[in-house]
């Protein structure tokens, strides 16, 4: 049993690229108590620690949908070595910089910047990379793998960074991450890769117009990521208020401290669910796990004991790491590869986008209705976001044989024997090949 749920590690490209990506993710979980500590070292504030943190974010949204574009025009592996060079070069001069008394607020800030930008590069390039490295019947079982070596790395990166921060200094961190994209360069130089059909060139601006075509002909796509921005929208009430409402309960931090570790390993755990149960309504199954979060939402009504919250936390993390596997499985088994990188940067552009309006809102409208009816609010926007979805025909016709296949979209036919025939998201049927 477990040796089958980890067979995608049994090929060897999509092994290179799960080595690659696990080491420079646990050099990315490193980072943000690494930041913090960096800034005040060399004199900075509270409030320079966030302007830091919220420009690489902006930078990283900005630049998103040109980087799947660049995903969808050249190497996606060459996109991703070059990514990981660049930010060695980054990594290691702001180390050593730190090291010797010669960094400042100003460094800190551009590096940062270069930090989003090559996250806005590379990841949408890794979305279109995973499906060209793995056969398609453990294509869910990569992703999920993926998702559990970031989630890992979640956990165990801030402790260990506040560790080494405090025995050393966070210029040695700062050569450390160097060190990961060093290694994740090495792993994904060497990626034997099966060559991928592209369409004509055409220009830049115009490769980006088709992206978004590609999302606007697809209602079931665009219609999903707008049912996800309302989900993302209330389940930022239980970042903005959880924190306020288990520290008044358990008398200080080390409470919400406690939810986000069970937030932490509930993500851990839906990446484990995903790597054996593959539903046969999948969007439907998935997006119903969605619904969890909202119980963590109403555990902080009453409040409940912060055991419960705890739980409630887990659960609902389990639910989103799950639903983030089978999603990303499907998008990639239904939008044609030449321009998967592209459609899909518009899925994060979403997430990134809508969560900080979420978290903006939150707090002034407790403060207008009270903290119990904003959570009630944010509870019944979760359930709307996710019924937004599940009211798509195509999401809820989709299904999957025992062995992966797709089939249940009513333009589908029947292939030869038992299984049937793989489909993209135009409605064409691919006979069999996977994608890449």
């Amino acid at each position: 049993m477990i040796k089958e749920s980890f067979g995608a590690l049994v090929e060897r490209p999509y092994r290179l690229l799960w080595i690659g990506r696990t080491t420079s993710s646990t050099g990315d979980a490193l980072m943000p108590v690494t930041l913090a500590f960096a800034v005040l070292s060399v004199g900075g504030s509270a409030s320079e620690i966030g302007a830091v943190l919220g420009i690489s974010t902006v930078v990283r949204v900005l630049l998103l949908i040109f980087g799947g574009t660049l995903a969808d025009r050249m190497s996606r592996r060459l996109l991703l070595v070059g990514s990981d060079v660049f930010l060695l070069v980054v990594q290691s001069t702001v180390g050593v910089l730190l090291l010797t008394g010669r960094s400042s607020v100003a460094i800190l800030l551009v590096a940062a910047v270069c930090y989003g930008a090559a996250s806005a590069i590379s990841k949408p390039a890794l979305s279109g990379l995973v499906p060209q490295t793995i056969s398609k019947p453990r294509l869910q079982q990569a992703n999920a793998l993926m998702d559990m070596s970031r989630s890992g790395a979640d956990i165990l990166g801030p402790a260990v960074a506040g560790l080494a921060v405090a025995v050393t200094s966070a210029g040695w961190v700062y050569l450390a991450d160097a060190v990961t994209f060093g290694i994740s360069a090495v792993a994904l130089a060497r990626l034997p890769l099966p060559p991928l059909v592209r369409k004509e060139r055409t220009t830049f601006f115009a490769d980006l117009a088709a992206g978004w075509r590609e999302v606007a002909s697809r209602t079931w796509y665009w219609v999903a990521l707008c049912g996800h921005a309302v989900w993302n929208l209330g389940a930022t009430a239980l970042w903005v208020l959880g924190p306020v409402i288990i520290s008044r309960q358990a008398g200080g931090a080390s409470g919400w401290g406690l939810v986000s570790t069970g937030m932490a390993v509930g993500s851990l755990v839906g990446g484990a669910v995903a790597l054996r149960l593959r539903p046969r309504r999948p969007l439907i199954v998935a997006h119903l796990a969605l619904l969890l979060t909202g119980l963590g939402l109403a555990s902080l009504i009453g409040p409940s004991p912060v055991v419960v919250t705890v739980f409630a936390g887990l659960v609902g993390a389990a639910g989103v790491a799950f639903v983030n596997s089978v999603w990303t499985t499907m998008t990639q088994r239904l939008i044609p590869a030449e321009v998967l990188s592209r459609v899909s940067s518009y899925d994060w552009l979403v997430s990134f986008t809508v969560a900080p309006l979420g978290y903006a809102l939150v707090g002034p409208l407790s403060e207008r209705i009270g903290t119990a009816a904003t959570l009630q609010l944010a509870v019944a926007v979760v359930v709307l976001g996710v019924g937004l979805v599940l009211l798509v025909p195509r999401i809820r016709q989709l299904r999957q044989s025992a062995d992966g296949e797709l089939f249940g979209w009513p333009e589908h036919r029947r292939a030869a024997g038992p299984a049937m025939a793989g489909v993209t998201a135009g409605g064409s049927v691919d006979e069999g090949s996977g994608r890449g």
